[in-house]
């Protein structure tokens, strides 16, 4: 499978879990069926925008920074999110992501369900 993200229309949304502006995704690929990978996005916030602090059941969560300047918030402590950072959030943890920098904070995300051993 092949996915081209100038193929994909964004989805544009404000205040993303309670956070402050607005974050764009193009989702590469949404519930996938017969995979444990359920999403990937290629997420862009805008400066000042942020993703509220969620939690994840059942899945894990992570973010891979491509560009632009952020602090994540990793259950509850505060980190440098910048080009090259990886970010994941396990079954039952926290997260949140906000744009620090001038520019978009542009990251890949992806959310996969819990593999039971």
């Amino acid at each position: 499978m092949i996915i081209k993200v100038d193929s994909v229309i964004p989805e544009v949304a404000e205040n993303v879990r309670e956070g402050q502006g607005t974050v764009s995704a193009h989702k590469l690929l949404d519930m996938f069926p017969g995979s444990a990978i359920k999403s990937v996005g290629l997420v862009r916030l805008e400066p000042g925008a942020s993703v509220g602090s969620h939690s994840h059941h059942g899945e894990e969560d992570f973010y891979y920074c491509l560009s632009g300047q952020g602090v994540v918030v990793d259950n509850g402590a505060e980190h440098p999110f910048n080009p090259g950072t990886l970010q994941i959030t396990r079954d039952g943890e926290t997260q949140a992501i906000r744009n620090t920098g001038e520019t978009e904070l542009v990251f890949l995300g992806a959310l996969v369900a819990t593999i039971e051993p």
